[in-house]
Protein backbone atom coordinates (compact mmCIF):
# COMPACT_ATOMS: atom_id res chain seq x y z
CA UNK A 1 0.00 0.00 0.00
CA UNK A 2 1.41 3.42 -0.97
CA UNK A 3 2.02 6.06 1.65
CA UNK A 4 -0.49 8.89 2.07
CA UNK A 5 0.13 12.60 2.50
CA UNK A 6 -1.83 15.79 3.14
CA UNK A 7 -0.78 19.25 2.03
CA UNK A 8 -1.17 22.41 4.10
CA UNK A 9 -1.21 25.77 2.25
CA UNK A 10 -1.54 29.28 3.70
CA UNK A 11 -1.39 32.96 2.78
CA UNK A 12 -1.35 35.67 5.44
CA UNK A 13 -3.75 38.20 3.90
CA UNK A 14 -6.89 38.06 1.84
CA UNK A 15 -5.19 40.37 -0.65
CA UNK A 16 -2.68 37.60 -1.47
CA UNK A 17 -5.56 35.38 -2.52
CA UNK A 18 -7.08 38.12 -4.70
CA UNK A 19 -4.12 39.04 -6.90
CA UNK A 20 -5.23 37.10 -9.96
CA UNK A 21 -8.42 36.49 -11.90
CA UNK A 22 -8.58 33.15 -10.11
CA UNK A 23 -9.77 33.00 -6.49
CA UNK A 24 -6.48 31.53 -5.26
CA UNK A 25 -4.19 34.29 -6.55
CA UNK A 26 -0.57 33.35 -7.26
CA UNK A 27 0.89 32.14 -3.96
CA UNK A 28 -1.38 29.18 -3.22
CA UNK A 29 -0.95 27.48 -6.66
CA UNK A 30 2.82 27.95 -6.38
CA UNK A 31 2.87 26.34 -2.92
CA UNK A 32 0.67 23.49 -4.17
CA UNK A 33 3.00 22.80 -7.07
CA UNK A 34 6.09 22.56 -4.83
CA UNK A 35 4.29 20.37 -2.26
CA UNK A 36 2.92 18.01 -4.93
CA UNK A 37 6.39 17.62 -6.42
CA UNK A 38 7.75 16.81 -2.92
CA UNK A 39 5.03 14.16 -2.48
CA UNK A 40 6.13 12.52 -5.71
CA UNK A 41 9.74 12.28 -4.48
CA UNK A 42 8.43 10.58 -1.32
CA UNK A 43 6.30 8.20 -3.41
CA UNK A 44 3.29 9.41 -1.46
CA UNK A 45 -0.26 9.98 -2.66
CA UNK A 46 -1.82 13.32 -1.73
CA UNK A 47 -5.25 12.44 -0.33
CA UNK A 48 -6.31 15.89 0.80
CA UNK A 49 -5.19 19.49 1.05
CA UNK A 50 -6.04 22.17 3.60
CA UNK A 51 -5.94 25.86 2.68
CA UNK A 52 -6.08 28.87 5.04
CA UNK A 53 -6.65 32.06 3.04
CA UNK A 54 -5.90 35.31 4.83
CA UNK A 55 -4.95 33.67 8.13
CA UNK A 56 -1.96 34.73 10.23
CA UNK A 57 0.46 32.04 11.43
CA UNK A 58 0.94 33.86 14.74
CA UNK A 59 -2.03 31.88 16.03
CA UNK A 60 -2.83 28.18 15.68
CA UNK A 61 -6.54 28.96 15.74
CA UNK A 62 -6.97 28.60 11.97
CA UNK A 63 -9.95 26.68 10.56
CA UNK A 64 -8.11 24.64 7.91
CA UNK A 65 -5.22 23.84 10.28
CA UNK A 66 -7.61 22.59 12.95
CA UNK A 67 -9.46 20.45 10.41
CA UNK A 68 -6.15 18.94 9.30
CA UNK A 69 -5.09 18.11 12.87
CA UNK A 70 -8.48 16.48 13.45
CA UNK A 71 -8.03 14.45 10.25
CA UNK A 72 -4.60 13.24 11.37
CA UNK A 73 -6.16 11.59 14.42
CA UNK A 74 -7.47 8.86 12.12
CA UNK A 75 -3.85 7.60 11.98
CA UNK A 76 -3.69 6.82 8.24
CA UNK A 77 -1.52 9.80 7.13
CA UNK A 78 2.26 9.39 6.75
CA UNK A 79 3.33 12.89 5.74
CA UNK A 80 2.22 16.46 6.30
CA UNK A 81 3.79 18.53 3.55
CA UNK A 82 4.20 22.32 3.70
CA UNK A 83 5.98 24.69 1.36
CA UNK A 84 8.02 26.17 4.23
CA UNK A 85 7.97 25.82 8.01
CA UNK A 86 6.69 29.38 8.36
CA UNK A 87 3.50 28.38 6.48
CA UNK A 88 2.65 26.15 9.44
CA UNK A 89 3.58 28.44 12.34
CA UNK A 90 5.39 31.68 13.16
CA UNK A 91 5.46 31.00 16.89
CA UNK A 92 7.88 28.60 18.57
CA UNK A 93 5.17 27.52 21.01
CA UNK A 94 2.70 26.75 18.21
CA UNK A 95 5.45 25.06 16.16
CA UNK A 96 6.20 22.69 19.04
CA UNK A 97 2.53 21.91 19.82
CA UNK A 98 1.63 21.34 16.14
CA UNK A 99 4.75 19.19 15.68
CA UNK A 100 3.82 17.06 18.68
CA UNK A 101 0.27 16.60 17.36
CA UNK A 102 1.66 15.44 14.00
CA UNK A 103 4.04 12.97 15.68
CA UNK A 104 1.32 11.58 17.95
CA UNK A 105 -0.73 10.85 14.84
CA UNK A 106 2.19 8.84 13.42
CA UNK A 107 2.91 11.32 10.61
CA UNK A 108 6.07 13.21 9.69
CA UNK A 109 6.33 16.93 8.92
CA UNK A 110 8.03 17.61 5.59
CA UNK A 111 9.06 20.95 4.06
CA UNK A 112 9.11 21.15 0.26
CA UNK A 113 11.95 23.69 0.25
CA UNK A 114 13.82 23.05 3.53
CA UNK A 115 15.84 19.98 4.50
CA UNK A 116 14.12 19.10 7.76
CA UNK A 117 13.72 15.49 8.87
CA UNK A 118 13.99 13.32 11.99
CA UNK A 119 17.82 13.37 12.03
CA UNK A 120 19.61 15.53 14.63
CA UNK A 121 20.75 17.97 11.94
CA UNK A 122 17.24 18.05 10.44
CA UNK A 123 15.71 18.85 13.86
CA UNK A 124 18.34 21.54 14.44
CA UNK A 125 17.51 23.13 11.08
CA UNK A 126 13.80 22.91 11.89
CA UNK A 127 14.36 24.73 15.20
CA UNK A 128 16.46 27.41 13.51
CA UNK A 129 13.90 27.98 10.76
CA UNK A 130 11.05 28.14 13.30
CA UNK A 131 12.97 30.69 15.38
CA UNK A 132 13.70 32.78 12.28
CA UNK A 133 10.01 32.66 11.35
CA UNK A 134 9.00 33.88 14.83
CA UNK A 135 11.58 36.70 14.71
CA UNK A 136 10.40 37.74 11.26
CA UNK A 137 6.77 37.86 12.41
CA UNK A 138 7.48 39.86 15.57
CA UNK A 139 9.85 42.24 13.82
CA UNK A 140 7.34 42.77 11.01
CA UNK A 141 4.60 43.58 13.56
CA UNK A 142 6.89 46.07 15.33
CA UNK A 143 7.81 47.80 12.10
CA UNK A 144 4.20 47.86 10.94
CA UNK A 145 3.07 49.43 14.22
CA UNK A 146 5.87 51.97 13.98
CA UNK A 147 4.71 52.91 10.50
CA UNK A 148 1.07 53.18 11.55
CA UNK A 149 2.03 55.34 14.55
CA UNK A 150 3.97 57.69 12.30
CA UNK A 151 1.03 57.81 9.90
CA UNK A 152 -1.32 58.74 12.75
CA UNK A 153 1.12 61.42 14.00
CA UNK A 154 0.89 63.28 10.70
CA UNK A 155 -2.91 62.96 10.61
CA UNK A 156 -3.25 59.83 8.49
CA UNK A 157 -5.66 56.99 9.18
CA UNK A 158 -4.18 53.58 10.04
CA UNK A 159 -6.53 50.93 8.72
CA UNK A 160 -10.06 51.39 7.46
CA UNK A 161 -12.04 54.50 8.39
CA UNK A 162 -15.61 54.24 9.75
CA UNK A 163 -18.71 54.36 7.58
CA UNK A 164 -18.96 57.63 5.69
CA UNK A 165 -15.39 57.49 4.44
CA UNK A 166 -13.46 55.45 1.87
CA UNK A 167 -9.86 54.36 1.50
CA UNK A 168 -8.80 55.71 -1.93
CA UNK A 169 -5.64 55.88 -3.99
CA UNK A 170 -4.54 59.06 -5.74
CA UNK A 171 -1.65 59.67 -8.09
CA UNK A 172 0.30 62.82 -7.13
CA UNK A 173 3.37 63.75 -9.20
CA UNK A 174 3.59 60.20 -10.45
CA UNK A 175 3.38 58.71 -6.94
CA UNK A 176 0.47 56.63 -5.71
CA UNK A 177 -0.86 58.06 -2.44
CA UNK A 178 -3.29 56.18 -0.19
CA UNK A 179 -5.64 58.59 1.54
CA UNK A 180 -9.18 59.03 2.89
CA UNK A 181 -12.13 60.49 0.98
CA UNK A 182 -15.72 61.18 1.95
CA UNK A 183 -18.03 58.38 0.81
CA UNK A 184 -20.67 60.15 -1.34
CA UNK A 185 -23.09 57.25 -0.84
CA UNK A 186 -22.91 56.84 2.95
CA UNK A 187 -21.77 60.25 4.29
CA UNK A 188 -25.23 61.89 3.92
CA UNK A 189 -26.71 59.08 6.03
CA UNK A 190 -24.09 59.64 8.74
CA UNK A 191 -24.81 63.38 8.85
CA UNK A 192 -28.55 62.65 9.05
CA UNK A 193 -27.91 60.15 11.86
CA UNK A 194 -26.22 62.76 14.07
CA UNK A 195 -28.78 65.48 13.33
CA UNK A 196 -31.68 63.11 13.97
CA UNK A 197 -30.31 61.92 17.31
CA UNK A 198 -29.45 65.50 18.27
CA UNK A 199 -33.12 66.43 17.93
CA UNK A 200 -34.00 64.13 20.83
CA UNK A 201 -36.82 62.55 18.84
CA UNK A 202 -34.87 59.39 18.05
CA UNK A 203 -33.38 56.61 20.15
CA UNK A 204 -30.51 54.38 19.09
CA UNK A 205 -33.00 51.63 18.30
CA UNK A 206 -35.35 53.76 16.21
CA UNK A 207 -32.32 55.38 14.58
CA UNK A 208 -31.07 51.94 13.55
CA UNK A 209 -34.43 51.25 11.95
CA UNK A 210 -34.44 54.66 10.29
CA UNK A 211 -31.00 54.12 8.77
CA UNK A 212 -32.14 50.76 7.42
CA UNK A 213 -35.18 52.43 5.86
CA UNK A 214 -32.89 55.03 4.26
CA UNK A 215 -30.83 52.22 2.75
CA UNK A 216 -27.57 52.58 4.71
CA UNK A 217 -25.56 49.37 4.68
CA UNK A 218 -22.08 48.30 5.70
CA UNK A 219 -19.31 48.21 3.12
CA UNK A 220 -19.24 44.83 1.36
CA UNK A 221 -16.18 42.61 1.56
CA UNK A 222 -15.26 39.32 -0.09
CA UNK A 223 -16.46 37.40 2.96
CA UNK A 224 -19.35 39.60 4.10
CA UNK A 225 -21.93 41.18 1.79
CA UNK A 226 -23.32 44.63 2.55
CA UNK A 227 -26.04 44.52 5.20
CA UNK A 228 -27.99 46.95 7.43
CA UNK A 229 -26.35 48.12 10.64
CA UNK A 230 -27.26 46.63 14.02
CA UNK A 231 -27.95 48.71 17.11
CA UNK A 232 -24.46 48.28 18.64
CA UNK A 233 -22.85 49.55 15.43
CA UNK A 234 -25.01 52.67 15.41
CA UNK A 235 -24.19 53.36 19.08
CA UNK A 236 -20.47 53.07 18.30
CA UNK A 237 -20.76 55.41 15.32
CA UNK A 238 -22.51 58.06 17.45
CA UNK A 239 -19.56 58.04 19.86
CA UNK A 240 -16.81 57.92 17.21
CA UNK A 241 -14.63 61.05 17.35
CA UNK A 242 -13.25 60.33 13.88
CA UNK A 243 -16.28 62.21 12.53
CA UNK A 244 -15.03 65.47 14.11
CA UNK A 245 -11.52 65.05 12.68
CA UNK A 246 -9.80 63.06 15.45
CA UNK A 247 -7.67 59.99 14.74
CA UNK A 248 -7.16 57.65 17.72
CA UNK A 249 -4.41 55.05 17.55
CA UNK A 250 -2.91 52.96 20.34
CA UNK A 251 -4.57 55.12 22.99
CA UNK A 252 -3.32 58.43 21.55
CA UNK A 253 -5.47 61.12 19.87
CA UNK A 254 -4.19 63.04 16.85
CA UNK A 255 -5.62 65.76 14.63
CA UNK A 256 -6.58 63.96 11.43
CA UNK A 257 -6.09 65.19 7.88
CA UNK A 258 -9.48 63.84 6.81
CA UNK A 259 -12.49 66.09 6.36
CA UNK A 260 -14.83 66.10 9.42
CA UNK A 261 -18.42 65.13 8.68
CA UNK A 262 -19.83 66.53 11.94
CA UNK A 263 -19.23 69.86 13.67
CA UNK A 264 -18.03 69.86 17.28
CA UNK A 265 -21.22 71.39 18.73
CA UNK A 266 -23.42 68.71 17.16
CA UNK A 267 -21.12 65.94 18.35
CA UNK A 268 -21.02 67.26 21.93
CA UNK A 269 -24.80 67.61 22.08
CA UNK A 270 -25.17 64.03 20.87
CA UNK A 271 -22.78 62.86 23.60
CA UNK A 272 -24.73 64.86 26.19
CA UNK A 273 -27.99 63.20 25.14
CA UNK A 274 -26.38 59.75 25.19
CA UNK A 275 -25.03 60.43 28.68
CA UNK A 276 -28.31 61.88 29.96
CA UNK A 277 -30.23 58.83 28.80
CA UNK A 278 -27.64 56.51 30.28
CA UNK A 279 -27.77 58.33 33.64
CA UNK A 280 -31.56 58.32 33.68
CA UNK A 281 -31.51 54.67 32.61
CA UNK A 282 -34.42 55.46 30.35
CA UNK A 283 -35.12 53.36 27.33
CA UNK A 284 -37.72 55.34 25.40
CA UNK A 285 -37.82 52.70 22.66
CA UNK A 286 -39.79 50.44 25.03
CA UNK A 287 -43.02 51.64 26.69
CA UNK A 288 -42.42 55.34 26.08
CA UNK A 289 -43.58 58.03 28.48
CA UNK A 290 -42.12 61.47 29.12
CA UNK A 291 -42.01 60.92 32.91
CA UNK A 292 -40.08 57.66 32.68
CA UNK A 293 -36.64 58.03 34.22
CA UNK A 294 -37.66 60.99 36.41
CA UNK A 295 -39.99 59.29 38.91
CA UNK A 296 -38.82 57.57 42.12
CA UNK A 297 -40.63 55.82 44.92
CA UNK A 298 -41.05 58.07 47.97
CA UNK A 299 -41.31 54.99 50.22
CA UNK A 300 -38.34 52.81 49.25
CA UNK A 301 -36.22 55.02 46.90
CA UNK A 302 -36.56 52.61 43.96
CA UNK A 303 -37.39 53.76 40.44
CA UNK A 304 -40.93 53.92 39.16
CA UNK A 305 -41.39 52.44 35.72
CA UNK A 306 -44.13 52.57 33.15
CA UNK A 307 -46.33 49.74 31.91
CA UNK A 308 -49.26 49.25 29.55
CA UNK A 309 -51.68 46.40 30.22
CA UNK A 310 -54.67 45.17 28.32
CA UNK A 311 -57.88 43.99 29.93
CA UNK A 312 -61.62 44.59 30.25
CA UNK A 313 -61.74 45.66 26.63
CA UNK A 314 -59.11 48.39 26.84
CA UNK A 315 -55.47 49.33 27.39
CA UNK A 316 -54.47 50.85 30.74
CA UNK A 317 -51.29 52.68 31.71
CA UNK A 318 -49.67 52.59 35.15
CA UNK A 319 -46.51 53.58 36.99
CA UNK A 320 -45.29 51.00 39.50
CA UNK A 321 -42.35 50.63 41.92
CA UNK A 322 -39.53 48.35 40.81
CA UNK A 323 -38.66 47.76 44.47
CA UNK A 324 -42.08 46.28 45.16
CA UNK A 325 -41.75 44.13 42.04
CA UNK A 326 -38.44 42.83 43.47
CA UNK A 327 -40.22 42.16 46.78
CA UNK A 328 -38.25 44.54 48.97
CA UNK A 329 -41.28 45.08 51.20
CA UNK A 330 -42.44 48.34 49.60
CA UNK A 331 -46.17 49.04 49.80
CA UNK A 332 -46.35 51.56 46.93
CA UNK A 333 -49.43 50.69 44.84
CA UNK A 334 -49.80 50.76 41.06
CA UNK A 335 -50.95 54.28 40.13
CA UNK A 336 -52.76 55.34 36.96
CA UNK A 337 -50.56 57.44 34.70
CA UNK A 338 -53.10 60.26 34.38
CA UNK A 339 -53.07 60.82 38.17
CA UNK A 340 -49.26 61.00 38.25
CA UNK A 341 -49.23 63.42 35.30
CA UNK A 342 -51.67 65.72 37.13
CA UNK A 343 -49.63 65.51 40.35
CA UNK A 344 -46.39 66.48 38.57
CA UNK A 345 -48.13 69.40 36.86
CA UNK A 346 -49.48 70.55 40.23
CA UNK A 347 -46.00 70.27 41.78
CA UNK A 348 -44.59 72.69 39.21
CA UNK A 349 -46.60 75.42 40.94
CA UNK A 350 -44.51 74.78 44.09
CA UNK A 351 -41.11 75.07 42.38
CA UNK A 352 -42.02 78.02 40.15
CA UNK A 353 -40.47 81.41 40.81
CA UNK A 354 -42.50 84.57 40.60
CA UNK A 355 -41.37 87.21 38.13
CA UNK A 356 -40.17 89.39 41.02
CA UNK A 357 -38.07 86.57 42.48
CA UNK A 358 -36.53 85.80 39.10
CA UNK A 359 -35.74 89.48 38.50
CA UNK A 360 -34.00 89.70 41.89
CA UNK A 361 -31.81 86.71 41.02
CA UNK A 362 -30.97 88.17 37.60
CA UNK A 363 -29.85 91.42 39.24
CA UNK A 364 -27.58 89.62 41.72
CA UNK A 365 -26.01 87.35 39.10
CA UNK A 366 -25.60 90.31 36.73
CA UNK A 367 -23.87 92.40 39.42
CA UNK A 368 -21.47 89.58 40.17
CA UNK A 369 -20.63 88.98 36.51
CA UNK A 370 -19.98 92.68 35.90
CA UNK A 371 -17.42 92.64 38.69
CA UNK A 372 -15.87 89.46 37.30
CA UNK A 373 -15.53 90.99 33.82
CA UNK A 374 -13.21 93.65 35.23
CA UNK A 375 -10.69 90.90 36.03
CA UNK A 376 -11.26 88.88 32.86
CA UNK A 377 -8.35 90.17 30.75
CA UNK A 378 -5.78 89.41 33.44
CA UNK A 379 -7.19 85.92 33.80
CA UNK A 380 -7.27 85.38 30.03
CA UNK A 381 -3.56 86.26 29.79
CA UNK A 382 -2.77 83.78 32.55
CA UNK A 383 -4.72 81.08 30.77
CA UNK A 384 -2.91 81.78 27.48
CA UNK A 385 0.37 81.19 29.28
CA UNK A 386 -1.10 78.01 30.69
CA UNK A 387 -2.00 76.80 27.19
CA UNK A 388 1.61 77.25 26.03
CA UNK A 389 2.86 75.38 29.09
CA UNK A 390 0.45 72.46 28.57
CA UNK A 391 1.28 72.22 24.87
CA UNK A 392 4.93 71.89 25.84
CA UNK A 393 4.04 69.18 28.35
CA UNK A 394 2.09 67.30 25.71
CA UNK A 395 4.97 67.38 23.22
CA UNK A 396 7.39 66.09 25.84
CA UNK A 397 4.90 63.39 26.84
CA UNK A 398 4.59 62.21 23.23
CA UNK A 399 8.36 62.18 22.83
CA UNK A 400 8.67 60.04 25.95
CA UNK A 401 5.96 57.70 24.64
CA UNK A 402 7.68 57.30 21.27
CA UNK A 403 10.95 56.57 23.06
CA UNK A 404 9.21 53.85 25.14
CA UNK A 405 10.20 55.75 28.29
CA UNK A 406 6.70 55.61 29.82
CA UNK A 407 4.35 52.70 30.58
CA UNK A 408 1.27 52.90 28.37
CA UNK A 409 -1.13 53.15 31.34
CA UNK A 410 0.76 56.13 32.79
CA UNK A 411 0.98 57.74 29.36
CA UNK A 412 -2.80 57.50 28.84
CA UNK A 413 -3.47 58.89 32.31
CA UNK A 414 -1.18 61.87 31.71
CA UNK A 415 -2.58 62.42 28.22
CA UNK A 416 -6.12 62.53 29.58
CA UNK A 417 -5.09 64.97 32.30
CA UNK A 418 -3.34 67.31 29.88
CA UNK A 419 -6.24 67.12 27.43
CA UNK A 420 -8.73 68.08 30.16
CA UNK A 421 -6.60 70.97 31.37
CA UNK A 422 -5.95 72.15 27.82
CA UNK A 423 -9.65 72.18 27.06
CA UNK A 424 -10.35 74.34 30.11
CA UNK A 425 -7.41 76.65 29.48
CA UNK A 426 -8.27 77.17 25.81
CA UNK A 427 -11.84 78.14 26.65
CA UNK A 428 -10.53 80.72 29.11
CA UNK A 429 -7.77 81.92 26.77
CA UNK A 430 -10.30 82.44 23.98
CA UNK A 431 -11.93 85.03 26.22
CA UNK A 432 -13.19 84.89 29.78
CA UNK A 433 -15.77 87.47 28.88
CA UNK A 434 -17.26 85.06 26.37
CA UNK A 435 -17.41 82.39 29.07
CA UNK A 436 -19.06 84.78 31.48
CA UNK A 437 -21.55 85.73 28.78
CA UNK A 438 -22.21 82.04 28.33
CA UNK A 439 -22.82 81.52 32.06
CA UNK A 440 -25.06 84.57 32.10
CA UNK A 441 -27.06 83.16 29.19
CA UNK A 442 -27.40 79.75 30.84
CA UNK A 443 -28.51 81.32 34.11
CA UNK A 444 -31.01 83.50 32.26
CA UNK A 445 -32.36 80.49 30.42
CA UNK A 446 -32.68 78.45 33.62
CA UNK A 447 -34.51 81.32 35.29
CA UNK A 448 -36.85 81.62 32.33
CA UNK A 449 -37.55 77.93 32.67
CA UNK A 450 -38.58 78.12 36.35
CA UNK A 451 -40.39 81.46 36.14
CA UNK A 452 -44.04 80.44 36.01
CA UNK A 453 -42.80 76.93 35.25
CA UNK A 454 -46.25 75.40 35.64
CA UNK A 455 -47.67 77.40 32.74
CA UNK A 456 -44.70 76.50 30.52
CA UNK A 457 -44.96 72.81 31.44
CA UNK A 458 -48.69 72.71 30.77
CA UNK A 459 -48.34 74.07 27.24
CA UNK A 460 -45.43 72.16 25.71
CA UNK A 461 -45.18 68.77 24.02
CA UNK A 462 -44.40 65.47 25.73
CA UNK A 463 -40.82 65.71 24.49
CA UNK A 464 -40.55 69.20 25.96
CA UNK A 465 -41.89 67.96 29.28
CA UNK A 466 -39.32 65.15 29.37
CA UNK A 467 -36.48 67.62 28.73
CA UNK A 468 -37.88 70.08 31.26
CA UNK A 469 -38.14 67.39 33.94
CA UNK A 470 -34.53 66.33 33.34
CA UNK A 471 -33.31 69.93 33.37
CA UNK A 472 -35.03 70.85 36.65
CA UNK A 473 -35.33 67.65 38.70
CA UNK A 474 -32.85 64.98 39.73
CA UNK A 475 -35.68 63.00 41.35
CA UNK A 476 -39.43 63.38 41.59
CA UNK A 477 -40.56 61.39 44.63
CA UNK A 478 -43.99 59.75 44.35
CA UNK A 479 -46.18 58.46 47.19
CA UNK A 480 -49.40 56.91 45.87
CA UNK A 481 -50.89 59.54 43.52
CA UNK A 482 -49.06 62.61 44.87
CA UNK A 483 -45.62 64.19 44.48
CA UNK A 484 -44.24 63.91 48.01
CA UNK A 485 -41.11 65.88 47.13
CA UNK A 486 -38.45 66.51 44.55
CA UNK A 487 -34.69 67.08 44.30
CA UNK A 488 -33.80 70.03 42.09
CA UNK A 489 -30.75 69.80 39.82
CA UNK A 490 -27.64 71.58 40.99
CA UNK A 491 -27.63 74.55 38.57
CA UNK A 492 -31.26 75.47 39.24
CA UNK A 493 -30.88 74.66 42.94
CA UNK A 494 -27.94 77.07 43.28
CA UNK A 495 -29.84 79.88 41.56
CA UNK A 496 -32.80 79.35 43.90
CA UNK A 497 -30.64 79.03 47.06
CA UNK A 498 -31.81 81.07 50.04
CA UNK A 499 -28.31 82.51 50.58
CA UNK A 500 -27.43 83.19 46.93
CA UNK A 501 -26.43 86.81 47.59
CA UNK A 502 -24.03 85.80 50.38
CA UNK A 503 -22.55 83.07 48.21
CA UNK A 504 -21.97 85.50 45.36
CA UNK A 505 -20.28 87.82 47.83
CA UNK A 506 -17.65 85.07 48.17
CA UNK A 507 -17.91 84.47 51.92
CA UNK A 508 -19.61 81.07 51.78
CA UNK A 509 -22.82 82.40 53.26
CA UNK A 510 -21.31 84.14 56.31
CA UNK A 511 -22.47 87.72 56.26
CA UNK A 512 -22.81 90.04 53.28
CA UNK A 513 -25.83 91.88 51.91
CA UNK A 514 -28.50 89.17 51.73
CA UNK A 515 -31.31 90.90 49.85
CA UNK A 516 -32.83 87.70 48.51
CA UNK A 517 -34.90 86.96 51.63
CA UNK A 518 -38.14 88.82 51.60
CA UNK A 519 -41.73 88.46 52.61
CA UNK A 520 -43.62 85.70 50.81
CA UNK A 521 -40.53 83.91 49.50
CA UNK A 522 -40.64 80.15 50.02
CA UNK A 523 -37.31 78.70 51.16
CA UNK A 524 -35.77 76.09 48.90
CA UNK A 525 -36.33 73.33 51.45
CA UNK A 526 -40.08 74.02 51.34
CA UNK A 527 -40.04 73.85 47.58
CA UNK A 528 -38.26 70.51 47.58
CA UNK A 529 -40.11 69.00 50.57
CA UNK A 530 -43.49 70.75 50.76
CA UNK A 531 -44.92 68.05 53.06
CA UNK A 532 -41.83 67.41 55.16
CA UNK A 533 -39.32 64.59 55.00
CA UNK A 534 -40.03 61.48 52.98
CA UNK A 535 -40.59 58.07 54.57
CA UNK A 536 -37.09 56.79 53.85
CA UNK A 537 -35.54 60.06 55.06
CA UNK A 538 -37.29 59.70 58.39
CA UNK A 539 -36.17 56.09 58.71
CA UNK A 540 -32.60 57.00 57.80
CA UNK A 541 -31.99 60.51 59.23
CA UNK A 542 -28.93 62.19 57.89
CA UNK A 543 -29.07 60.48 54.49
CA UNK A 544 -30.07 63.75 52.83
CA UNK A 545 -26.62 65.10 53.52
CA UNK A 546 -25.39 63.49 50.31
CA UNK A 547 -28.21 64.95 48.21
CA UNK A 548 -27.45 67.92 46.00
CA UNK A 549 -24.23 69.89 45.88
CA UNK A 550 -21.47 69.44 48.42
CA UNK A 551 -19.93 72.78 47.49
CA UNK A 552 -20.09 75.37 50.22
CA UNK A 553 -19.99 78.32 47.79
CA UNK A 554 -21.27 78.96 44.31
CA UNK A 555 -18.14 80.74 43.13
CA UNK A 556 -14.63 81.18 44.35
CA UNK A 557 -13.49 84.10 46.48
CA UNK A 558 -11.57 87.05 44.94
CA UNK A 559 -8.92 85.76 42.59
CA UNK A 560 -11.67 84.56 40.26
CA UNK A 561 -10.99 81.53 38.07
CA UNK A 562 -13.07 81.21 34.87
CA UNK A 563 -15.74 78.61 35.18
CA UNK A 564 -17.38 78.99 38.58
CA UNK A 565 -18.05 75.77 40.41
CA UNK A 566 -21.84 75.74 40.34
CA UNK A 567 -22.91 78.24 37.71
CA UNK A 568 -20.65 76.59 35.15
CA UNK A 569 -22.12 73.30 36.28
CA UNK A 570 -25.18 74.28 34.30
CA UNK A 571 -23.29 73.05 31.28
CA UNK A 572 -24.09 69.49 32.38
CA UNK A 573 -27.77 70.28 31.77
CA UNK A 574 -27.04 72.41 28.73
CA UNK A 575 -28.40 69.96 26.16
CA UNK A 576 -31.73 69.73 28.01
CA UNK A 577 -31.96 73.49 28.65
CA UNK A 578 -31.05 74.47 25.10
CA UNK A 579 -33.27 71.82 23.51
CA UNK A 580 -36.25 73.49 25.15
CA UNK A 581 -35.63 76.60 23.05
CA UNK A 582 -36.96 74.86 19.95
CA UNK A 583 -39.71 72.77 21.56
CA UNK A 584 -43.07 73.81 20.13
CA UNK A 585 -41.46 77.03 18.85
Amino acid sequence: MSQQAVIYLRVSTAAQADTDVHDEGYSIPAQREHCSRKAETLSAVVVDEYIDRGESARSADRPALQRMLARLEQGDIDYVIVHKVDRLARSRVDDVSIGLAIRRAGAQLVSATENIDETPSGKLLHGIMATIAEFYSQNLATEAKKGMTQKAKVGGTPGRPPLGYLNVREVVDGREIRTIAVDPERAPHIRWMFEAYRSGEWTVTTLTEGLADRGLKTRPTKRCPAKPLVRAQVANLLANRYYIGIVSFDGVDYDGRHRPLIDLDTFEEVQAILEARAVAKERPWHNQHYLKGSLWCGRCRSRLTFIRVKGNGGTYEYFFCLGRQRRNGCTQPYVAVTRIEEAVLDHYARVSLTQAEADAIRIMVGDYLRQAWSRSEQEAARQRRRVVELETQRRKLLEAHYADALPLALFKEEQDRISRELARARVAAAGVEHQLDDIDAIAAHALTLVTDAQAIYANISDRGRRLMNQAIFEHIWIDEDMVAGADITEPVRDLMADDLAARLAGDGGQGGPVTYHRRGFRPLSKRERPFGELVWETENPGHRRDRGSNESIVVGPPGFEPGTSSLSGMRSNRAELWALETVDA
